[in-house]
Protein backbone atom coordinates (compact mmCIF):
# COMPACT_ATOMS: atom_id res chain seq x y z
CA UNK A 1 0.00 0.00 0.00
CA UNK A 2 1.26 3.28 -0.70
CA UNK A 3 1.81 5.47 1.98
CA UNK A 4 1.38 9.63 1.77
CA UNK A 5 2.62 12.11 3.78
CA UNK A 6 -0.38 13.97 5.97
CA UNK A 7 -0.31 17.71 5.90
CA UNK A 8 -1.17 19.03 9.14
CA UNK A 9 -4.58 19.39 10.61
CA UNK A 10 -4.44 23.17 10.11
CA UNK A 11 -4.22 23.38 6.36
CA UNK A 12 -7.53 21.29 5.97
CA UNK A 13 -10.36 23.42 5.44
CA UNK A 14 -13.39 21.02 4.56
CA UNK A 15 -16.86 21.81 2.52
CA UNK A 16 -19.71 19.99 3.74
CA UNK A 17 -22.68 19.41 1.92
CA UNK A 18 -24.97 16.79 1.37
CA UNK A 19 -28.07 15.64 3.46
CA UNK A 20 -28.21 16.77 7.35
CA UNK A 21 -28.44 13.84 9.28
CA UNK A 22 -25.70 12.66 7.05
CA UNK A 23 -23.07 15.73 6.88
CA UNK A 24 -23.64 16.31 10.65
CA UNK A 25 -22.64 12.75 11.22
CA UNK A 26 -19.43 12.98 9.62
CA UNK A 27 -18.88 16.91 11.00
CA UNK A 28 -18.41 15.12 13.99
CA UNK A 29 -15.86 12.88 13.19
CA UNK A 30 -14.14 16.08 11.96
CA UNK A 31 -14.39 17.80 14.60
CA UNK A 32 -13.61 15.02 16.80
CA UNK A 33 -9.94 15.21 14.79
CA UNK A 34 -9.42 19.17 15.11
CA UNK A 35 -10.32 19.67 11.53
CA UNK A 36 -11.67 23.20 10.18
CA UNK A 37 -14.88 23.13 8.06
CA UNK A 38 -17.92 24.75 6.82
CA UNK A 39 -21.55 23.33 6.07
CA UNK A 40 -23.70 24.57 3.11
CA UNK A 41 -27.04 23.34 2.97
CA UNK A 42 -28.68 22.09 -0.37
CA UNK A 43 -30.08 25.31 -1.69
CA UNK A 44 -31.87 23.93 -4.40
CA UNK A 45 -35.14 24.20 -3.36
CA UNK A 46 -34.61 27.38 -1.29
CA UNK A 47 -33.68 29.20 -4.10
CA UNK A 48 -36.64 28.17 -6.55
CA UNK A 49 -39.12 28.71 -3.40
CA UNK A 50 -36.83 32.25 -2.55
CA UNK A 51 -37.17 31.53 0.82
CA UNK A 52 -35.04 33.31 3.05
CA UNK A 53 -32.20 31.21 4.87
CA UNK A 54 -33.12 32.97 8.11
CA UNK A 55 -36.49 32.18 7.89
CA UNK A 56 -36.17 28.33 6.94
CA UNK A 57 -34.07 28.01 10.58
CA UNK A 58 -36.58 30.13 12.22
CA UNK A 59 -39.39 27.21 11.23
CA UNK A 60 -36.79 25.00 11.75
CA UNK A 61 -36.10 26.09 15.54
CA UNK A 62 -40.03 26.35 16.46
CA UNK A 63 -40.61 22.59 14.91
CA UNK A 64 -37.95 21.86 17.60
CA UNK A 65 -35.69 20.05 14.99
CA UNK A 66 -32.73 21.53 13.77
CA UNK A 67 -31.25 19.30 11.60
CA UNK A 68 -27.49 20.59 12.04
CA UNK A 69 -27.96 20.85 15.93
CA UNK A 70 -25.04 21.70 17.64
CA UNK A 71 -23.17 22.89 14.07
CA UNK A 72 -25.37 26.03 13.73
CA UNK A 73 -22.45 28.55 14.00
CA UNK A 74 -20.44 26.37 10.83
CA UNK A 75 -23.49 26.91 8.57
CA UNK A 76 -23.31 29.25 5.17
CA UNK A 77 -26.71 30.52 4.52
CA UNK A 78 -25.35 31.91 1.06
CA UNK A 79 -23.89 29.74 -1.28
CA UNK A 80 -22.99 32.22 -3.34
CA UNK A 81 -20.61 33.71 -0.86
CA UNK A 82 -18.48 30.96 -0.84
CA UNK A 83 -14.95 31.55 -0.66
CA UNK A 84 -12.45 29.66 -2.79
CA UNK A 85 -10.12 28.52 0.12
CA UNK A 86 -11.51 25.08 0.49
CA UNK A 87 -8.98 22.48 0.63
CA UNK A 88 -11.78 19.62 -0.35
CA UNK A 89 -14.86 19.70 -0.99
CA UNK A 90 -17.09 16.58 0.50
CA UNK A 91 -20.81 15.92 -0.85
CA UNK A 92 -22.37 13.21 1.54
CA UNK A 93 -26.15 13.52 -0.42
CA UNK A 94 -27.98 10.32 -0.65
CA UNK A 95 -30.58 11.37 -2.85
CA UNK A 96 -30.58 11.69 -7.12
CA UNK A 97 -27.23 13.77 -8.27
CA UNK A 98 -29.24 15.89 -10.44
CA UNK A 99 -30.42 17.56 -6.77
CA UNK A 100 -26.99 18.15 -5.67
CA UNK A 101 -25.97 19.56 -8.95
CA UNK A 102 -26.45 23.28 -7.59
CA UNK A 103 -23.98 23.40 -4.68
CA UNK A 104 -21.06 20.69 -5.59
CA UNK A 105 -20.91 22.93 -9.37
CA UNK A 106 -20.65 26.27 -7.67
CA UNK A 107 -18.34 25.48 -4.86
CA UNK A 108 -16.12 23.38 -6.87
CA UNK A 109 -15.75 26.09 -9.63
CA UNK A 110 -14.67 28.73 -7.26
CA UNK A 111 -11.99 25.87 -5.56
CA UNK A 112 -10.60 24.64 -8.60
CA UNK A 113 -8.25 22.55 -6.99
CA UNK A 114 -10.13 21.27 -3.98
CA UNK A 115 -10.57 17.43 -4.32
CA UNK A 116 -14.14 16.49 -4.73
CA UNK A 117 -15.42 13.44 -2.32
CA UNK A 118 -18.40 12.24 -2.79
CA UNK A 119 -21.13 9.69 -1.73
CA UNK A 120 -21.26 6.78 -4.23
CA UNK A 121 -24.10 5.20 -2.08
CA UNK A 122 -26.35 5.19 -5.51
CA UNK A 123 -24.35 6.65 -7.83
CA UNK A 124 -20.45 5.84 -9.17
CA UNK A 125 -18.15 8.71 -8.43
CA UNK A 126 -18.13 9.24 -12.72
CA UNK A 127 -21.79 9.72 -12.87
CA UNK A 128 -21.74 12.31 -10.40
CA UNK A 129 -18.28 14.41 -11.95
CA UNK A 130 -20.23 14.21 -15.15
CA UNK A 131 -22.91 15.92 -14.30
CA UNK A 132 -21.23 18.47 -11.83
CA UNK A 133 -18.60 19.12 -13.99
CA UNK A 134 -15.78 17.97 -11.78
CA UNK A 135 -15.17 14.56 -13.46
CA UNK A 136 -11.39 15.47 -13.34
CA UNK A 137 -10.78 15.69 -9.54
CA UNK A 138 -13.72 13.66 -8.34
CA UNK A 139 -13.36 10.69 -5.95
CA UNK A 140 -16.10 8.90 -4.20
CA UNK A 141 -16.11 7.17 -0.69
CA UNK A 142 -18.82 4.42 0.59
CA UNK A 143 -19.87 5.87 3.91
CA UNK A 144 -22.93 5.77 5.04
CA UNK A 145 -25.31 7.58 7.58
CA UNK A 146 -25.21 5.20 11.54
CA UNK A 147 -22.34 3.19 10.04
CA UNK A 148 -19.26 5.59 10.67
CA UNK A 149 -18.33 5.37 14.17
CA UNK A 150 -17.78 1.59 14.38
CA UNK A 151 -15.38 1.58 11.43
CA UNK A 152 -11.31 1.56 10.84
CA UNK A 153 -10.93 0.98 7.14
CA UNK A 154 -13.58 2.37 4.54
CA UNK A 155 -13.30 2.16 0.82
CA UNK A 156 -12.41 4.84 -2.06
CA UNK A 157 -12.01 5.06 -5.22
CA UNK A 158 -11.46 7.81 -8.27
CA UNK A 159 -13.50 8.46 -11.14
CA UNK A 160 -12.18 7.86 -14.51
CA UNK A 161 -10.92 10.80 -15.25
CA UNK A 162 -9.22 11.56 -11.73
CA UNK A 163 -6.02 11.71 -11.65
CA UNK A 164 -4.16 9.68 -8.54
CA UNK A 165 -2.93 13.43 -6.63
CA UNK A 166 -6.65 14.23 -6.16
CA UNK A 167 -7.03 10.47 -4.77
CA UNK A 168 -4.07 10.55 -2.41
CA UNK A 169 -5.36 14.30 -1.29
CA UNK A 170 -8.77 12.55 -0.80
CA UNK A 171 -6.37 9.36 1.42
CA UNK A 172 -4.92 11.84 3.49
CA UNK A 173 -7.83 13.94 4.31
CA UNK A 174 -9.18 10.36 5.34
CA UNK A 175 -6.48 9.06 7.53
CA UNK A 176 -6.66 12.89 9.11
CA UNK A 177 -10.00 11.68 10.64
CA UNK A 178 -9.37 8.06 11.71
CA UNK A 179 -9.58 5.70 8.51
CA UNK A 180 -8.00 3.51 6.67
CA UNK A 181 -8.54 3.65 3.40
CA UNK A 182 -8.76 0.92 0.49
CA UNK A 183 -8.69 2.05 -3.28
CA UNK A 184 -11.69 0.13 -5.29
CA UNK A 185 -13.03 0.31 -8.66
CA UNK A 186 -15.89 3.08 -9.19
CA UNK A 187 -19.21 0.93 -9.16
CA UNK A 188 -22.27 1.69 -6.78
CA UNK A 189 -22.02 1.64 -3.15
CA UNK A 190 -18.34 0.44 -3.75
CA UNK A 191 -17.92 -3.05 -1.68
CA UNK A 192 -18.77 -2.73 2.09
CA UNK A 193 -22.25 -1.02 1.91
CA UNK A 194 -22.82 -2.93 -1.47
CA UNK A 195 -22.26 -6.33 0.21
CA UNK A 196 -24.00 -4.60 3.62
CA UNK A 197 -27.16 -3.83 1.76
CA UNK A 198 -27.61 -7.16 -0.60
CA UNK A 199 -27.59 -9.25 3.17
CA UNK A 200 -30.06 -7.20 4.51
CA UNK A 201 -32.17 -7.20 1.47
CA UNK A 202 -32.04 -11.14 1.79
CA UNK A 203 -33.12 -10.17 5.96
CA UNK A 204 -35.72 -8.16 4.75
CA UNK A 205 -36.92 -10.96 2.33
CA UNK A 206 -36.81 -14.11 5.46
CA UNK A 207 -38.80 -11.47 7.32
CA UNK A 208 -41.57 -10.58 4.60
CA UNK A 209 -42.41 -14.72 4.44
CA UNK A 210 -42.13 -15.13 7.86
CA UNK A 211 -39.02 -17.78 8.42
CA UNK A 212 -38.06 -16.06 11.41
CA UNK A 213 -38.27 -12.99 13.89
CA UNK A 214 -36.11 -10.36 12.76
CA UNK A 215 -34.59 -10.95 16.12
CA UNK A 216 -33.59 -14.56 15.58
CA UNK A 217 -32.41 -13.32 12.42
CA UNK A 218 -29.89 -10.85 13.61
CA UNK A 219 -29.05 -13.57 16.86
CA UNK A 220 -28.31 -16.36 13.84
CA UNK A 221 -26.03 -13.96 12.01
CA UNK A 222 -24.24 -12.78 15.31
CA UNK A 223 -23.52 -16.49 16.78
CA UNK A 224 -23.21 -18.01 13.15
CA UNK A 225 -20.78 -15.68 11.29
CA UNK A 226 -19.74 -13.39 13.92
CA UNK A 227 -21.22 -10.23 12.88
CA UNK A 228 -20.81 -7.74 15.22
CA UNK A 229 -24.39 -6.42 14.92
CA UNK A 230 -27.33 -8.20 13.07
CA UNK A 231 -28.29 -7.27 10.02
CA UNK A 232 -31.38 -5.75 10.42
CA UNK A 233 -30.28 -3.89 13.74
CA UNK A 234 -27.59 -2.68 11.02
CA UNK A 235 -30.30 -1.49 8.35
CA UNK A 236 -32.24 0.37 11.43
CA UNK A 237 -29.57 2.06 12.54
CA UNK A 238 -28.49 3.17 9.13
CA UNK A 239 -32.03 4.05 8.21
CA UNK A 240 -34.40 1.63 6.26
CA UNK A 241 -34.75 4.56 3.21
CA UNK A 242 -30.85 4.58 2.51
CA UNK A 243 -30.51 0.85 1.98
CA UNK A 244 -33.59 1.12 0.08
CA UNK A 245 -31.70 3.80 -2.40
CA UNK A 246 -28.55 1.78 -2.22
CA UNK A 247 -30.10 -1.18 -3.40
CA UNK A 248 -32.51 0.71 -6.48
CA UNK A 249 -29.05 2.28 -7.59
CA UNK A 250 -27.88 -1.35 -7.52
CA UNK A 251 -30.57 -1.89 -9.27
CA UNK A 252 -30.95 0.73 -11.82
CA UNK A 253 -26.84 0.14 -12.56
CA UNK A 254 -26.98 -3.07 -13.31
CA UNK A 255 -30.61 -4.84 -13.93
CA UNK A 256 -30.30 -7.96 -11.94
CA UNK A 257 -32.73 -9.19 -9.95
CA UNK A 258 -30.78 -9.69 -7.31
CA UNK A 259 -30.71 -5.93 -6.28
CA UNK A 260 -34.12 -5.45 -6.33
CA UNK A 261 -35.53 -4.19 -3.02
CA UNK A 262 -37.55 -6.40 -1.33
CA UNK A 263 -41.37 -5.07 -0.91
CA UNK A 264 -41.51 -5.33 3.21
CA UNK A 265 -38.72 -2.57 2.62
CA UNK A 266 -40.56 0.01 1.14
CA UNK A 267 -43.78 -0.80 2.69
CA UNK A 268 -42.02 0.10 5.70
CA UNK A 269 -40.72 3.35 4.36
CA UNK A 270 -43.85 4.19 3.47
CA UNK A 271 -45.85 3.32 7.05
CA UNK A 272 -42.57 5.87 8.33
CA UNK A 273 -41.08 2.85 9.97
CA UNK A 274 -37.65 4.12 8.67
CA UNK A 275 -35.66 2.95 11.54
CA UNK A 276 -33.69 3.98 15.05
CA UNK A 277 -34.18 7.43 13.96
CA UNK A 278 -38.06 7.42 13.53
CA UNK A 279 -38.57 5.55 16.38
CA UNK A 280 -39.35 2.05 14.33
CA UNK A 281 -38.09 -0.20 12.26
CA UNK A 282 -37.29 -4.04 11.92
CA UNK A 283 -37.54 -2.59 16.11
CA UNK A 284 -39.13 -0.35 18.37
CA UNK A 285 -37.42 2.06 19.79
CA UNK A 286 -38.08 4.20 22.64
Amino acid sequence: MNVYNLSEHGTYNVLLTGDSDFVTEFAGLLQAAEIQFSIVAPMDDIEDLDVDFDVMQDIASDAGADPYDQFTDRLISDIHSLTANYTHIVDLSITSHLDRKLALELASAMNPRAAVIVSVLTNTATDIGSISNTGDRIVGIGLAPGAMKGLTTIDICKGLNTPDTYLASARELMRAIGFATEVVEDRVALVQMRVLAMLINEAAFAVMEGLAAPEDIDKAMMLGVNYPKGLLAWADEIGIGVVTLILDGLYREYQQERYRPCVQLKQMMRAGWTGKSAGRGFYIYN
